[in-house]
């Protein structure tokens, strides 16, 4: 009678787990099929019992975000391109038919060839930056990471744009925290190259976007226009570009580290919208990240990367 009971019993259980589960199954297939019908927004209904289903199915809820997350900014890469390649290739067209059209002849044609060189140079710049983007997010370039001064890079891209920066009327500072010393703290492993791009892309930000401050380029005596700080904490090394221009509301510091988001303040000058976006890229494939603040007044830019101590080697993709 006992093992009849326990048989009974084991049996009925059994049963009700096995409702229960397939019933689950339903759920999650029947979300499943919506999802493939491109509603990506659906996800995988969670049951709240911490069990081994609801940890499978949080796991695939997290890569559902990612891949609705990539499509996104596909579509949205996809929407600038027509858009602000549209632009320069129609002025490419215009300028090499009013050339043709031009009375004046052999002049006219030279002064139209020479504008439309210079139309494809900036096409072919921004289509190495999306290549460079591209390259980045798969992973290339991990294998040149090695220890290097963090210092040292910052001061040679700081020595660099120095005179680029007297030229414009800009000031540009450099400020390293512990002064005068060199901790283990500032090393970091990481491709010196891909490093020195994205500090350029930094400070040519600054020197373009903060060049207002001044008064129309005019020196404020003791004052730099542009601060290049390096800074340590726990694990991390902190590079921080400040400058005095106009700087970006809080609402748009997420989406202009976006491939060729640029905001309506910036149309007006030369650029494609993909400085921050190299940057952040760089940052990424370091393990590291980018942040935007307020400067009061102006904008400041964090680049921060881990330490040699905290990443001893950086994986290959």
């Amino acid at each position: 009678t006992g093992v009849g009971a326990v048989s009974l019993l084991a049996l009925g259980a059994s049963a009700l787990y096995s409702r229960r589960l397939l019933r689950r199954i339903d759920e999650v297939t029947s979300a499943s099929r919506r999802i493939m019908a491109g509603d990506l927004s659906q996800r995988l209904p969670l049951a709240g019992t911490q069990d081994e289903m609801d940890r499978l199915v949080a796991s695939l809820n997290l890569m559902l975000e990612r891949i609705e997350q990539l499509l996104d900014g596909l579509r949205e890469v996809s929407d600038n391109i027509a858009h602000d390649l549209k632009t320069p290739l129609t002025r490419l067209r215009n300028r090499a038919e009013a050339a043709l059209r031009d009375p004046a002849g052999g002049p006219a044609y030279r002064t139209g060839l020479e504008r439309t060189l210079e139309e494809a140079d900036e096409l072919i710049k921004t289509f190495n930056a999306l290549l460079s983007i591209a390259r980045l997010e798969a992973g290339a370039g991990s294998d040149q990471a090695q220890p290097i001064d963090l210092v040292a890079v910052v001061q040679d891209a700081v020595e660099l744009y120095e005179p680029v920066a007297e030229e414009a009327g800009l000031r540009i500072g450099l400020d390293v925290r512990p002064a005068g010393i060199r901790p283990d703290g500032m090393t970091v492993t990481a491709d010196r190259q891909l490093i020195g791009q994205a500090l350029a892309n930094l400070i040519e930000n600054a020197m373009k976007y903060g060049s207002n401050a001044s008064g129309g380029g005019q020196r404020l005596p003791g004052r730099t226009d542009i601060t290049v700080e390096i800074a340590t904490r726990p694990g991390w090394v902190d590079v921080s570009v400040s400058d005095r221009g106009p700087g970006i509301p809080p609402a748009d510091r997420e989406r202009v580290l976006k491939r060729f988001v640029r905001l309506e303040s910036s149309r007006t000058r030369p650029g494609t919208g993909l400085g921050l976006s190299l940057v952040a890229a760089v940052a990424r494939l370091h393990k590291g990240d980018v942040r935007l603040a307020d400067n009061a007044p102006g904008l400041r830019v964090i680049f921060s990367l881990p330490t040699a101590l905290a990443q001893p080697t950086m994986p290959r993709a």
